[in-house]
């Protein structure tokens, strides 16, 4: 029988998103730093399902030229659970979690407009292409239809690029390979660690 960190495996994990340009992006890639993190918060994220093993997720939107936060779904546990059926969560940003009574559940601070220091790019991509999913970890840029790469210096956007057509073309190189790993416990392992990381070149 599996056990939770192997089902968590086996799952595709529920991604961050960035609403710019009148569309809602998946994060897809990730370099630089700067990112909102629960922990720096004092906030205790606990896994909320095999979809969402490292225990939250996140909204963005950029507007005029910035990165804010406007949400954050989180799983408690313990004595942070406890107090948030109180009432009385862990803070963020002047406000107490509400349960969400959505499929997700979990617990959540929304309506937020919180300025993000990110220093980086993020690979959005928008229009996930259904055929290319895979039962596991987060959706690479390539997946997706409409990809954009934002440039970031302390949260501002410095640059917005259109990749579309370059992830087409990567598409068209990577499909004589394998969307699954090839047989052996080093290139499962390889597989899986690439599937979680939302680097990128």
């Amino acid at each position: 029988m599996l056990d939770s960190e192997q089902k968590a495996w086996m799952t595709a994990q529920i991604n961050d998103d960035v609403f710019h340009r009148k569309i809602n992006f998946s994060i897809a890639g990730i370099k630089g730093s700067g990112l909102f993190e629960p922990k720096r918060h004092k906030i205790k994220p606990s896994s909320m399902s095999t979809a969402c093993w490292r225990g939250y997720f996140l909204s963005y939107a950029i507007e005029d030229g910035r990165l804010f936060l406007t949400r954050v779904t989180v799983g408690l546990s313990g004595s942070q659970e406890k107090a948030a059926r109180a009432g009385k969560g862990p803070p963020l940003f002047g406000q107490h979690p509400r349960h969400d009574d959505g499929p997700m559940g979990g617990w959540v601070y929304d309506h937020l407009r919180q300025p993000i220091p990110f220093c980086g790019s993020l690979l959005l991509g928008a229009e996930f292409i259904d055929e290319l999913y895979v039962h596991m970890g987060f959706h690479p840029g390539w997946k997706y239809r409409d990809v954009r790469e934002v440039f970031f210096e302390h949260g501002r956007v410095t640059d917005d690029l259109d990749l579309s057509e370059k992830m087409r073309d990567l598409r068209a190189e990577l499909s004589a390979q394998p969307l699954k790993p090839g047989l052996g416990p080093i290139r499962l392992f390889k597989w899986v660690k690439k599937c979680f990381s939302r680097d990128y070149k």
